[in-house]
């Protein structure tokens, strides 16, 4: 969700560097400042469930001070659905099984900004003949998540 413009001042006291900043969760929350001053915000949602109700409950706790100096700021903008997870929460690499020439990643799991440089840098090495990496991470076995 992303909030209304907010002025130079707010925003140098929520983000003095106007930068990114994360918690360590396994899903993790993750706020930034756009160019416009508005918090851009993710926060941690059930992988499943009605996501009106998370908007509303969202606009209640930021409401609340959820984001820091925020009691009076207006959401201008939401969205959501439901998150690409792997059941270890650990990215996907490898091919299909029928057709070793098709490469895939996938699963990141709510982490997908930070470790996709060195996990796609993996898969380039495994397009071009392989590597170690590549090897390690296609040969974890890959669980289902059963459907509700």
């Amino acid at each position: 969700m992303s909030t209304e413009p907010l002025s130079d001042e707010l925003i140098e006291r929520i983000s003095p560097l106007r930068g990114a900043f994360s918690d360590i969760r396994p899903v993790i929350n993750y706020y930034r400042v756009t160019r416009e001053n508005r918090p851009a915000v993710r926060q941690r949602h059930p992988l499943c469930g009605v996501y009106a109700e998370r908007f509303r409950r969202l606009e209640s706790h930021l409401a609340g001070g959820g984001l820091p100096l925020s009691r009076d700021v207006k959401i201008d903008f939401a969205w959501g659905g439901p998150m690409a997870c792997s059941a270890n929460l650990f990215p996907q690499i490898g091919t299909l099984r029928d057709h070793n020439n098709v490469f895939y990643v996938q699963g990141y799991s709510g982490f997908g900004v930070t470790p996709s440089h060195i996990v796609c840098k993996i898969l380039a090495e495994g397009i071009n003949g392989g590597s170690d990496r590549y090897r390690l991470l296609s040969s974890i076995p890959h669980a289902t998540i059963p459907r509700s």
